[in-house]
């Protein structure tokens, strides 16, 4: 299918200053090792998952106050906690004691609800609607991936990429917009929109051999993931009008971005050389903050940011341990 029709912008190359004054708070659930928070919703809710031990994985959820409540589906021995909505919702994955993956909606008085996609072999979540159906994707006995949107009723619609083999849903907004990536038979990753009615639009950068969207925000404007000419991911931005723009913070040797919400703010991580990751905010402007845990030695890793800016994600320590952030603007 041809690509939709759009224009690519030139690179911008963006000033990295510090960050503007707020601050930054870690945490970790009692006992982990390392904490990976994922996900942040309005309220200043966050989720995500930590490893207890050698490989015992499990999910947490932190409220505005700081409290973590842990939880795990029932014969869960790797729980991924991936979203949380406004209405505090909480989907992700877990894995039975065969190491098969199975999609869990985590209601906000703590009812936990396991499903599997149909025929699936693995089930992924990646997100929700306002009205509650969860979007995400999965794998086929067949090794074919798929889409899938859960009504609250549990009834299932499954959507694929045009002729794709494997399509990942890796965003959806409250509206039930869903962006990720499609793979054709022996062709580059394409990046798609898929609106509420289901229609499909596909999408790519100009001259990239890998296009993704990660994040969609209220507006419909998406930010994801390109690799370039040199084989380096960089960072993007969709506009709904189906403008291009590519960005990466100046001396960044790549980007990838993980979220944007619904003032059009984006945060993700970029590499400069010497070993250490950055975490960055580009603002609705395009002006490019780095954004570093001062405790982070190795990277800082943001992951979720809300729509008043908050952001969460983890950093990692001097023995290369994970821990989970909050930074308030």
């Amino acid at each position: 299918m041809q690509a939709s029709a759009y224009t690519a912008t030139f690179l911008l190359l963006v000033l990295s200053a510090p960050a503007d004054a707020g601050g930054f708070t870690a945490f970790d659930p009692p006992g982990s090792v390392d904490t990976f928070a994922r996900s942040i919703n309005a309220s200043g809710a966050i989720t995500g998952s930590y490893v207890v031990g050698a490989d015992a994985v499990h999910a947490f959820v932190r409220d505005p106050a700081g409290k973590i409540t842990t939880f795990d589906p029932p014969g869960s021995t790797n729980t991924q906690a991936i979203s949380i909505d406004n209405a505090g919702r909480i989907v992700g994955s877990w894995s039975d004691n065969r190491n098969t993956a199975h999609g869990f909606v985590r209601d906000a008085d703590g009812t936990i609800t396991v499903f599997d996609a149909p025929r699936a072999k693995l089930t992924m979540p990646a997100g929700l609607d306002a009205n509650g159906s969860i979007y995400g994707g999965f794998t086929t006995h067949r090794s074919k991936g798929r889409g899938f949107v859960r009504a609250p009723d549990g009834n299932f619609t499954v959507f694929d990429g045009p002729g794709a083999l494997v399509t990942q849903v890796l965003g959806v907004n409250s509206a039930g917009a869903s962006t990720g990536l499609y793979v054709k038979h022996l062709e580059p990753n394409h990046g798609f929109l898929r609106t509420p009615d289901g229609a499909m639009t596909s999408f790519d950068v100009a001259g990239a051999a890998s296009t993704a969207g990660f994040g969609i925000n209220s507006a419909g404007t998406i930010a994801g993931t390109y690799i370039d000419g040199n084989d380096f991911d960089q960072a993007f931005v969709r506009a709904v009008d189906g403008t291009i723009t590519t960005f990466r913070p100046k001396r960044a040797d790549s980007a990838d971005v993980a979220a944007i919400n619904d003032l059009g703010t984006i945060v993700g991580t970029y590499d400069a050389g010497k070993s250490v990751i950055h975490g960055f905010l580009r603002k609705p402007n395009g002006r490019i903050v780095t954004l570093d845990d001062p405790d982070a030695v190795t990277g800082t890793f943001p992951a979720g940011i809300s729509k008043a800016g908050s952001v969460t994600g983890s950093f990692e320590g001097e023995n290369g341990e994970r821990h989970g952030f909050v930074w308030m603007n």
